[in-house]
């Protein structure tokens, strides 16, 4: 069995034939590309279009804490587009990015060049480390405040006046633990956030045309992106009904790097033009970066088959269990007594 839901896998698979020995619990550790998962924000509208002000609302939500008091410890932030895989960029760009960046230095801020690709906001339990959810709050105060927003009159308004608000869209409530704690620490910078359930066919139509604030969204890892991400990052994408592109992103650097990835003809290529791409991404703070499960969770019945000894590198559990695992004859003729 696989387990898939962290409290599940801390509550349910336990008990006396997990005590015994009779079952098994193994969290296998694997190097498949991670899942990108996330609060995407429609950048169509106004109030989304500036950076700061998306960087502001990623700073309240309190990974951490969700991590700690909801997800039972058993995940890690996504960090960018490419998580966990060759394609996620780090650090300061190497000569192979810098390669192709530089000629849409015009087209970029200097920070893609200037500065370590961002990583999601951390919220320490330590007063003194200046990374608390208060100090994030602070500096998401000072980013709206350069955007425009400033507390007055009970809320977060701009200079007309305008309340600022998000409305998070869901079909099946299970974001509603997750909002819940992130809409609390958005009101205290003033935005007044909702939750909203809605049915998936509504939502689906809405999705098409573009018709929403924040939603969430998953993306399986690939070990080989290519042209699927025209239709999730392309210009031409954005503005085509029914197309992946939910953030809106239209830019002309990441369309060069579209290109880029396409036409590669080599894995480095490849490497190099997709870091890039998750680099200038990252940059922009398109999004709220949620978590990914970086093991597999798997509970088995003991004594019935033998296991290599190696594991490998790329795998699903269900599909190397079935290929790699044998009965030896001690499992086919158990000892008088012994349980199949």
């Amino acid at each position: 069995m696989q387990a898939f839901i962290a409290r599940e896998w801390a509550r349910s698979y336990t008990g006396r034939r997990f005590d015994r020995g009779e079952l098994v619990k193994r969290e296998l550790a694997h190097g498949n590309a991670g899942d990108f998962q996330g609060f995407l924000f429609n950048t169509r509208l106004p109030k989304f279009q500036d950076p700061r002000v998306r960087e502001a609302i990623g700073l309240a939500m309190d990974y951490e804490w969700l991590n700690r008091q909801l997800f039972y410890n058993a995940y890690e932030r996504v960090r960018g587009y490419f998580v966990a895989s060759d394609f996620e960029a780090r650090g300061l760009p190497g000569p192979d990015e810098l390669a192709l960046l530089e000629p849409l230095r015009s087209q970029l801020p200097p920070e893609v060049f200037e500065r370590e690709v961002p990583l999601p906001p951390y919220t320490s339990l330590d007063p003194d480390s200046g990374q608390t959810l208060r100090d994030n709050l602070r500096r998401a105060r000072d980013l709206l405040a350069e955007a425009g927003w400033r507390y007055r009159d009970g809320a977060l308004r701009n200079e007309r006046g305008e309340v600022f608000t998000i409305e998070f869209l869901d079909n099946s409530g299970s974001m509603g633990r997750v909002v819940t704690p992130f809409a609390k620490n958005l009101e205290r910078l003033g935005i007044r956030a909702t939750y909203r359930v809605i049915d998936f066919a509504i939502l689906q139509k809405r999705l098409d045309v573009f018709d929403f604030e924040v939603i969430s969204v998953r993306w399986p890892g690939s070990e080989a992106p290519g042209t699927e991400l025209l239709d999730r990052f392309g210009s031409a994408a954005a503005d085509t009904e029914g197309s992946s592109n939910l953030m809106g992103v239209k830019h002309p650097a990441v369309d060069a790097l579209l290109d880029h990835v396409v036409t590669a003809r080599t894995r480095p290529q490849l490497v190099a033009a997709l870091r890039a791409l998750d680099r200038v991404l990252r940059h922009q703070h398109l999004n709220v970066p949620h978590w990914f499960s970086s093991v597999h969770r798997i509970a088995y019945r003991t004594g019935r088959f033998e296991q290599p000894a190696v594991m490998p590198r790329y795998y699903q559990p269900e599909s190397w269990v079935l290929m790699t695992w044998w009965a030896s004859p001690e499992n086919l003729n158990p000892p008088p007594g012994r349980r199949r």
